[in-house]
């Protein structure tokens, strides 16, 4: 059986996909071109720079004779550089999300999402980088200075393994500024799946003004209120009476935001792990309140999906499933080398970034593919243990997108970069030692 879903070879429907979408739009309508590509076309010059989407060291000089050797012509790294500055992000920001959509496979059933058209997961990954990048890439500050942090937003379909949008920018956009992000791409029907990162009350109002819907854990200091008296209401003393709570309640001081509002307990190891969790990582400054404290025995959520559809027990099931993107994060990062970015200036960073990220989408992909054919055998893949198994693969990756066999490009690499440059200014070890034998 052919595991891998590529006919010839293991990149070989990716990279067809590649060479089929509409490169060229993309990377006009993104700025990364401006004018039609005379020598080496914007297909050929994007699958020399994912040739080493894997590889461990890149530079200028290294992705440049990638692309040369794609293209079957010269390319010099200045040239390179000179493309590398923020329409890249933009441009391989939409080839991820391209890259990242399946295969159309067969309908299944969709259970307690057939009322919703897509099931939208949206978080965030923070990378660092050196101090130096920190005008570009802001992140944290302390009393040492700016730090420096690349964070990357996606938003995932979960119920067809796609994503919808990719960006990114510096840490200081943080998630509650990228909240509105969501009403971009949003369509009726949809459901929204989001942490408390993303709690900012307009933007619940426009997906319910949108005829879409969502899902988020409540934070705590936000009022709430009777619906009918608009009298505030006490969570904790209601659920110290109740137990549970399931109703709809209006939410903010200002806002009153109508919204369904769902407490459930949870066991005590949880909500002690929880408290203990709180107090090792609050912010010196906030202190939290015994209220919150409290609320912590409870699982708590805010939506604006009614009764008729789900039962409050389903919000925990549901909710849980955010979690994907999360382990899609993990994989990206401890396995597939997102945090490993090329130090040798910033285009090099926003290269590598994207790069990586696209091969991310390839290994997902694959993961798909491998969980279609072992669900009929009631196996199922796992995207953390696939990613392991690609993250040992480099050359190979690069040979193949290359189009080349191993030996021919391990032959190839070591004549254009095992050698010392030519530099009248400095002297190598070689040459220092001969002029002292000759002596």
């Amino acid at each position: 059986m052919n595991l891998l879903p590529t006919g010839d070879s293991w990149t070989g429907q990716w990279l067809s996909e590649i060479y089929e979408m509409d490169v060229e739009a993309m990377a006009r309508s993104s700025g990364f071109q401006k004018r039609t590509q005379r020598k080496i076309s914007m297909r050929t010059m994007l699958v020399g720079m994912l040739a080493l989407a894997t590889t461990g060291h890149q530079s200028l000089e290294r992705v440049a004779a990638s692309i040369a050797r794609c293209a079957k012509a010269t390319y010099s790294k200045q040239a390179l550089g000179k493309r590398l500055g923020d329409p890249v992000v933009v441009f391989m920001a939409a080839v991820f999300v391209h890259c990242f959509r399946p295969a159309l496979r067969e309908a299944s059933s969709r259970g307690i999402f057939a009322p919703f058209n897509r099931l939208l997961l949206h978080d965030s990954t923070n990378i660092a980088l050196r101090r130096r990048y920190a005008n570009y890439y802001p992140g944290s500050s302390n009393q040492r200075g700016a730090h420096s942090q690349v964070k990357v937003q996606l938003i995932c379909d979960l119920l067809e393994s796609n994503v919808e949008q990719a960006s990114v920018s510096g840490f200081t956009r943080n998630d509650q500024s990228a909240a509105g992000d969501i009403l971009n791409i949003l369509k009726p029907g949809d459901l929204v799946i989001r942490d408390l990162g993303y709690f900012v009350l307009s933007v619940f109002q426009k997906i319910i003004e949108a005829s879409a819907f969502f899902v988020s854990r409540y934070r705590h200091d936000t009022r709430i209120a009777d619906p009918s008296t608009h009298k505030p209401l006490n969570l904790l003393k209601l659920l110290n009476k109740q137990g549970s709570f399931d109703g709809w309640v209006l939410l903010g001081a200002e806002e009153k935001l109508r919204v369904r509002l769902v407490a459930l307990p949870v066991p005590d190891a949880v909500a002690n792990q929880r408290r203990r969790t709180l107090h090792q990582n609050r912010d010196r400054r906030h202190v939290p309140t015994k209220e919150h404290i409290l609320l912590l025995g409870w699982n708590i959520f805010v939506s604006n999906v009614p009764e008729t559809i789900w039962s409050a027990e389903t919000f925990q099931v549901v909710y849980r499933l955010r979690w994907r993107i999360e382990t899609l994060f993990k994989a990206f990062k401890s396995h597939l080398r997102l945090t490993e970015l090329s130090d040798h200036g910033l285009g090099m960073i926003r290269l590598t970034l994207m790069t990586r990220l696209i091969y991310c989408a390839f290994v997902c992909r694959t993961c798909q593919h491998l969980e279609t054919i072992g669900f009929k055998n009631n196996r199922h893949a796992s995207i953390l243990r696939v990613a392991n198994i690609f993250a040992g693969f480099a050359l190979c990756f690069e040979a193949a997108v290359s189009g080349m066999t191993l030996q021919q490009l391990l032959f190839q690499l070591i004549e254009q970069h095992a050698y010392y440059e030519q530099r009248p200014d400095r002297k190598n070890f070689q040459e220092v030692l001969a002029s002292c034998l000759t002596s």
